[in-house]
């Protein structure tokens, strides 16, 4: 019944023509299976196999799938972890205090922290630091370690909290610096750290020291100048480690003192006492001005601490102004070509020039001229007649030598009896700086000219005018050696080889430098000698400091030193260096090395040596 209905379904088949045959019933039938829709035939000469597609679509397919899946699962940790990365969000810090500072005063600072995000932090921890002339005095929670360093440990999500430092600034007036806090901090969900940063800018603007400096209102040259300085401590704490610096006008001589200086130039510097609440205390300066100084003149006392780098940190500053009349008599006294400060070698000759003038419009009557020289201090000691040498001092008609001082009056120089208005003259003095000598102590002399004033016109004065001193700085008594041996000083052999030496062989020399001295630190030393070309470098060296090197290229031996400290007063090295003559340094005198140059710089007289 089955084959019954498929016979049926199928359309009969065209009986075969009978022109046709065989052959075209086969054409036909293919043409029925291969003809399209619109009864054309295709092109069965460019007929190619078809490939399935099924496993192109199925990758589409796929790759879909799981794009959509990444995006769904960062979408759902974004919404849930909103944590990106931290640019010291996830930790907030605020410094609460003054920005503007009162030196010597106790200052609080609170360092406030929170955690903004919306998880806990695993771990945090804050460093605090302060400018190194702040001194704590108490923190809040209190650490083990001098370190401003908090482990803060686990934080809640909106977990807070505070930390308190006290202190002390000890800075100078003027200084604009900071506090940073640091904290480093880790969410619960990461594995790593984020940092998040404070800063605060301080302004040292105030202090609680007050200050009052006293200074008189006209003087003239030669009259005593008192300078009175008082320093009160307005805190509530008491300071310890206060100086005071004075810094005096061009052309002021410094006399007697309440309190010992240590003196750099115009500045004076001298330790207080300590200073506790509501205390005070006082510095006396007295001296007199130069001859020839004139006009307003200003003074500046201070009170501070010394930075570790030993600068001055001005934590009180008073200063004034004031007027210097013109004097009576003007003096200027020059030393080798120079009215300044200079230093000299032991031995040198010192050519004094004195000139004065009568600046008033008077006569000025029995003047008297004196040249002292003291110690640079200030302080009388009797190693200051060892640095001048009197023998050498040939006493003339002009002068008259009493201890450390030579004096003109009338009876040396009539002039002086009565020296009319505008009247000037001049004078010389030659003298010889002796060698240093073993127990000296003052290695700095200052040359004082001043000159005793009678009378003005008909007016007793009694007057004492003085010249700006200048102070006379010792450099080094540093001198540098140098010398070949085949013997030693003791008759140890050093050298080899021929003695006197032979055409064709070589003899070897031992070069000793040596540096000595008793004063004075040196620093930069350098020795370079040239070797002739008859010698030769052996590379043998024996250096005690420094180093000792040899240029190929231009035969120069060089031995260098960072310093040699004031304790130490001698340095030798060694080298050896052989010579081979030749037929033509036969009967000859052989060079063994070039000249030596020693160069040094001499660190207290701040001078270079050579």
């Amino acid at each position: 019944m089955s084959k019954k209905r498929f016979f049926q379904n199928r359309p009969a088949p065209h009986p075969p023509s009978p022109d046709s045959g065989v052959g075209q019933g086969v054409e036909d039938s293919l043409s029925a299976i291969y003809r399209d829709e619109s009864g054309k035939m295709p092109d069965l000469t460019k007929l190619e196999p078809t490939k399935s597609r099924w496993w192109l679509f199925a990758l589409i397919t796929s790759m879909v799938f799981v794009a959509f899946v990444l995006a769904a699962v960062w979408a759902g940790f974004s919404y849930f972890k909103p944590f990106r990365g931290f640019s010291g969000q996830g930790l907030e810090i605020m410094i609460e205090g003054p920005e503007k500072v009162s030196l010597g005063a106790e200052t609080t600072y609170f360092i406030n922290y929170k955690n903004l995000t919306s998880e806990p932090l695993a771990s945090a921890d804050l460093r605090v630091s302060f400018p190194t002339d702040f001194v704590v005095t108490q923190v809040e929670p209190q650490i083990a370690d001098t370190a401003l360093f908090w482990r803060l440990g686990a934080i809640p999500v909106d977990g807070r909290g505070t930390i308190t430092v006290r202190g002390i600034f000890t800075g100078a007036l003027g200084t604009v610096t900071a506090v940073q806090v640091v904290g480093n901090y880790r969410p619960a969900s990461f594995n790593s750290d984020f940092e998040a940063l404070a800063t605060k800018v301080l302004n040292y603007s105030d202090s609680v020291l007050e200050g009052d400096l006293q200074v008189p209102v006209k003087i003239l040259p030669g009259d005593e100048a008192a300078f009175t300085y008082t320093v009160q401590n307005k805190g509530d704490k008491a300071l310890t480690g206060l100086y005071c610096r004075f810094t005096l006008p061009e052309g002021f001589q410094l006399e007697t003192t309440s309190t010992a200086f240590s003196i750099d130039g115009r500045n004076l510097l001298t330790p207080l006492p300590d200073l506790a609440e509501g205390a005070s205390t006082t510095v006396d300066v007295k001296g007199v001005f130069a001859s020839g100084i004139s006009g307003e003149v200003h003074v500046i006392a201070e009170t501070g601490r010394l930075g570790e780098d030993g600068a001055f940190l001005t934590g009180q500053k008073s200063e004034t102004s004031f007027t210097v009349l013109a004097g009576d008599l003007s003096l200027k006294l020059v030393v080798n070509g120079k009215d300044t400060d200079a230093a000299i070698a032991y031995g040198v000759p010192l050519h004094f020039g004195i000139s004065y003038e009568n600046t008033s419009s008077e006569d000025l009557k029995n003047v008297v001229l004196h040249l002292r020289f003291e110690s640079a201090s200030g302080t009388s000691s009797s190693n200051n007649a060892l640095l001048v040498d009197w023998q050498d001092y040939v006493e003339n008609a002009s002068g008259t030598r009493k201890g450390n001082e030579i004096i003109w009056d009338d009876d040396s120089i009539a002039a002086l009896k009565r020296l009319p208005p505008r009247e000037e003259a001049m004078l010389d003095v030659s003298l010889k700086a002796l060698p240093a000598v073993s127990g000296t102590d003052d290695l700095a002399v200052r040359a004082v000219l001043e000159a005793e004033i009678g009378s003005v016109g008909e007016t007793k004065v009694n007057r004492v005018v003085k010249a700006a001193p200048i102070v006379l700085r010792y450099l080094s008594d540093a001198d540098f050696f140098s010398e070949a041996r085949f013997f030693s000083e003791e008759g140890v052999q050093v050298g080899a080889g021929p003695l006197p030496p032979l055409v064709g062989q070589g003899t070897k020399y031992r070069v000793e430098w040596a540096v000595k001295k008793n004063f004075h630190e040196l620093k930069n030393l350098k020795i370079t000698a040239t070797l002739p070309k008859i010698a030769m470098w052996t590379n043998n060296t024996l250096v005690e400091a420094g180093e000792l090197s040899y240029d190929e290229n231009t035969r120069m031996v060089t031995w260098t030193l960072n310093k040699m400290p004031e304790d130490v007063d001698r340095l030798l090295i060694d080298f050896d260096i052989t010579i081979t003559p030749t037929e033509a340094d036969a009967n000859r005198f052989a060079k063994l090395l070039g000249e030596s140059k020693f160069e040094a710089a001499d660190v207290n007289a701040n001078a270079s040596l050579l």
